[in-house]
């Protein structure tokens, strides 16, 4: 079945998303992650997710992180995760920060400064 018959919503919504709205990036991630007026996909979660945070988008950012220290989608983590939660601090998502300093007192400095060197590659 063709997916846009099922879910009228979506082809407009993938438009935005194809033309560079990191809002509709972001709803198409986490509508494919829930199943919510998409199919539950968590390819397609991720794939969204991950343009939608390297496109700077806080709440996208910290998902993304929540995944790679959850390895949901994802390989497992922490240094990833650390990158993510970073970035999204740094764009005002306080409970990014959070997350970020909680799982920091568990990694090596080696590690921090690895998940630095990420943030400054991108």
């Amino acid at each position: 079945m063709d997916p846009s018959s099922e879910y009228p919503l979506l082809g407009a919504l993938r438009a935005k998303a194809d033309n560079g709205d990191v809002e509709a990036q972001y709803e198409l991630g986490w509508r494919h992650a829930l199943g919510h007026s998409a199919p539950e996909d968590e390819a397609e979660a991720i794939r969204w997710l991950r343009k939608a945070a390297e496109n700077g988008h806080g709440l996208a950012q910290n998902n993304l992180g929540a995944r790679y220290l959850a390895g949901e989608g994802v390989p497992c983590d922490r240094v990833e995760a650390y990158k993510w939660f970073h970035l999204a601090a740094e764009n005002g998502d306080r409970k990014a920060g959070k997350n970020r300093d909680s799982i920091a007192a568990e990694m090596t400095p080696e590690q921090i400064e690895e998940a630095k060197r990420r943030i400054s590659c991108q």
